[in-house]
């Protein structure tokens, strides 16, 4: 049986449309000027970004529909009401909103698993789910709640497939940093983390607010929470841009060189040489290039890989990494903290640094990580230290 569809959208009084529509015309405002803030931003042009730079102009679109999306609602006044239609449109819309949100804090931290393929997929399922359900809804009577329950069980999979994956790209990328500067990047990552989690709640609200459908006063509370996260978003996007060099220096060229990487041996041999007198030599000339390194205080300079250091030192990453190991008896990671730490304790004792400013003087980007390296080492806090000298 055919059913009539009946229309949601009413004209509202005045009082109610400057008690809730002021607030999705704000919201759509906002947007779209994040979205032409997007589209102005300019990203490197190196191949690198490339992902970064895709991305960009998808979540402009993406602003850009959603905010013409809510300037509509906003000046025809769309009814609040409980009923199941609206919590539907809300689930759909969130298919989106998921998709793009999802796929830019993934580029953050995996630029290379955000391919066009990936996206297109994904694009083309959401639209699929739309489409049928808008179908369903027109042509057939007493759709309305199987379609709500379909596109509600659709909805929690994705979030829970994008969690997953998130996850294990997360993973990957602290791995890689660590393995490439040698150094406990996690807490570094920590932004990019709250980004997805802060996504993530947007997501469950739309879930929540379309299950237990609050009406108008929540509705614009939910509003308001997403258009902050927007505004979030561009401004995270906008560090990632200044400040997450060092970040896609490596991930962004991680997977095309894992298969390279795994076929070599994992284990740090004694590199091959024509003669044990040119083993000592370099080892000599290693050993020197290290002491000069220390003198300059290098070693106080951050985003620079071990490989970039091994080059500066005239060597390689595979060399130094065995020259620690089986001349100095330590890792690389554990040498350089010492030397931070030291330096860090002569900043407090003999200038009488700031406690606040003094892990960054000393390299570690973190204030929270580097405290925590400084009390395991001294066995009291940077202030007790200052303190106490």
């Amino acid at each position: 049986m055919i059913r009539n569809t009946e229309t949601h959208f009413v004209l509202l009084p005045f009082h109610q449309f400057m008690e809730y529509d002021f607030i999705d015309l704000s919201s759509g405002s906002i947007t779209l000027a994040l979205a032409v803030i997007l589209l102005c931003l300019k990203m490197p042009s190196d191949s690198q970004w490339r992902a970064m730079r895709r991305m960009l102009r998808l979540l402009s679109v993406c602003y850009f529909c959603i905010g013409v999306s809510n300037l509509i609602t906003g000046c025809i006044g769309v009814s609040k009401s409980d009923n199941t239609e609206i919590g539907i449109a809300i689930l759909l819309i969130a298919l989106f909103q998921a998709l793009f949100l999802t796929a830019t804090c993934m580029v953050f931290v995996s630029p290379n698993s955000v391919k066009v393929k990936w996206l297109t997929v994904n694009t083309l399922l959401c639209t699929t789910v739309c489409a049928a359900s808008i179908y369903a809804l027109m042509q057939f009577d007493g759709a309305t709640q199987v379609v709500w329950a379909v596109d509600t069980v659709l909805y929690i999979i994705q979030l829970v497939y994008y969690c997953i994956l998130f996850k294990r790209c997360y993973t990957s990328c602290v791995k890689a940093l660590e393995e490439n500067y040698d150094d406990d990047m996690s807490d570094g990552l920590r932004w990019i983390r709250n980004c997805f989690l802060g996504a993530l709640s947007v997501g469950i609200s739309a879930l929540l607010f379309g299950i237990f459908r609050w009406g108008g006063t929540m509705y614009s509370i939910f509003t308001c929470v997403y258009t902050l996260y927007y505004v979030y978003l561009v401004a995270c996007v906008i560090n990632y841009r200044i400040k997450a060099g060092y970040i896609v220096k490596v991930v962004a060229t991680e997977n095309t060189e894992v298969t390279e990487a795994e076929e070599q041996p994992t284990t740090a041999v004694q590199p091959e040489k024509e003669s044990a007198e040119e083993m000592a030599y370099d080892e000599h000339h290693l050993h020197q290039a290290i002491e000069e390194w220390v003198r300059e205080r290098k070693f106080v300079k951050n985003d620079q890989t071990v490989e970039e250091i091994a080059h500066e030192l005239g060597t390689t990453h595979t060399v130094l990494k065995w020259y620690f190991t089986n001349r100095m008896h330590t890792t690389f990671r554990t040498w350089r903290i010492a030397l931070r730490i030291e330096e860090a304790k002569r900043l407090l004792r003999e200038e009488k640094v700031p406690v606040a400013t003094v892990h960054k003087m000393v390299g570690v980007a973190d204030k929270s990580n580097f405290h925590k390296q400084f009390r395991q080492v001294t066995g009291m806090t940077p202030r007790e230290f200052a303190e106490c000298h």
